[in-house]
């Protein structure tokens, strides 16, 4: 199997630091197996050995050093650096065996664990010519070595199985320690990629739900206008006939909602056209104006706002009316039943704004909470089916916001609080 993909998630700073984290590691018990070694056993480790072996890892020990300071660098290790590093741990691993009795050396299998980390983080290329060196290297190390003299050779062989022991006990977990954070890696990764398809397959659905909205709007526009003279001129035959004049107020509020309807059709189409040009505006006087505005759609519903002495600028307002108008929709509906009231409220903190739209309606049930906003829903604890939730949370998504439904603590009404980052 090929490891590289489940390693790839990994940033090439962060395999780098692991490589030296490893190394120190390696040269820690490097040192103590000599010490062990040279002090405990019967093994005969020559001036000569002692100094070279030594010698081996005081390199290794440097290349660390300088391989730490590469890591304060911004510019990330490619592929190439990489396998230098572990061209130098396998042949400082080499040298170290070539002194300490070659292929006899019960730690020759500590090839295995740096050639199981470069068919990780390596193209398999590169990780081929690794393993044909530590290849070649065993090789060598079967003719030519230092060879150890001891002259037990019932303790020495007691020395070996040991040896090969310990060396079991270490290359297993390192690999084991090595293969469960790849797998841990691609567990990660197949949750984001997860989250990304959920991310793409809702961005579908609200391209195709905002598709039949515009074309819905535009079959509206024809005889919105139509239903718009009709109703003018019944007002102007209601002014002369005694028999219509007892309408006329039913004719006024008919010809307000139609101006209603005419300024939702005109937003989505302002909306479909580029903002850019469009600075930050105060939220403050905006968000009073929108509420004033939004009053006409429901008259009879009680709402009021709470502002605070500080102001903030947004740039997002064209996305927070739309969002802001479905939640204060839904808001009205709720209360419409029981003569309920809705309290709106605008909050700052740091470079955050809070606009809470609290109501004391039935409230949603508990089971649909998690599922509004996210997925359209069939129920009559709501209105509809949630598509309006479902493209309002979409669309605070595109600009980085978060909505949040929630009921108080009594277990009546519902609070969605809308939080946007400040212009």
């Amino acid at each position: 199997m090929d490891l590289l993909p489940l390693f790839s998630t990994l940033p090439q700073h962060q395999i780098l630091s692991r490589l030296i984290w490893m190394r120190w590691i390696a040269i820690v018990a490097q040192l103590l197996v000599i010490a062990v070694v040279h002090f405990t056993l019967d093994v005969g480790l020559s001036a000569g050995a002692l100094k070279s072996l030594f010698g081996v890892i005081g390199l290794l020990a440097v290349f660390n050093l300088l391989s730490w300071r590469r890591t304060r660098r911004v510019r990330p290790a490619g592929d190439p650096e990489l396998f230098v590093q572990l061209l130098a741990d396998v042949t400082s691993l080499s040298l170290l065996l070539y002194f300490s009795g070659g292929a006899t050396n019960p730690f020759v299998s500590f090839y295995l664990p740096a050639l199981a980390v470069a068919a990780a983080i390596l193209p398999w290329r590169l990780a081929s010519v690794l393993a044909l060196y530590a290849f070649a290297s065993y090789s060598l190390l079967t003719y030519v070595y230092q060879p150890l003299h001891i002259h037990d050779s019932s303790r020495g062989m007691a020395y070996h199985l040991a040896g090969m022991w310990v060396n079991f006990a270490v290359s297993a977990a390192l690999i084991t320690w090595f293969v469960t954070r790849i797998s841990a890696n691609l567990r990660q990764r197949e949750a984001q990629l997860g989250q990304a398809r959920e991310r793409q397959l809702q961005g579908e659905r609200m391209v195709a739900l905002g598709a039949q909205a515009a074309s819905a709007a535009h079959e509206m526009g024809t005889p919105l206008a139509t239903i718009a003279v009709i109703a003018g001129e019944l007002r102007n035959e209601a002014r002369q006939s005694p028999a219509l004049a007892a309408y006329g107020a039913d004719l006024a509020l008919i010809e307000q909602q139609i101006g209603l309807c005419k300024n939702a059709l005109e937003r989505m189409r302002v909306d479909a056209e580029p903002q850019a040009a469009l600075g930050p505006h105060a939220l403050k006087e905006w968000l009073a104006k929108f509420i004033e505005a939004w009053r006409l759609r429901y008259p009879a519903v009680k709402l009021s706002l709470t502002l605070p002495e500080q102001d903030g600028k947004s740039s997002q307002v064209q996305v927070l009316g739309q969002v802001l108008l479905t939640l204060l929709d839904n808001a009205a509906r709720a209360v419409a039943a029981n003569g309920g009231r809705i309290q709106v409220t605008l909050t700052f903190a740091g470079a955050s704004a809070l606009i809470r739209v609290q109501d004391d309606g039935a409230g949603i049930a508990a089971e649909l909470l998690p599922r509004l906003g996210y997925q359209p829903v069939a129920s009559s604890a709501v209105d509809g089916k949630g598509i309006g939730l479902l493209l309002a949370f979409e669309n605070a998504r595109q600009i980085g916001a978060e909505i949040r439904l929630s009921t108080p603590s009594a277990g009546t009404g519902t609070i969605a609080d809308f939080t946007l980052e400040l212009a």
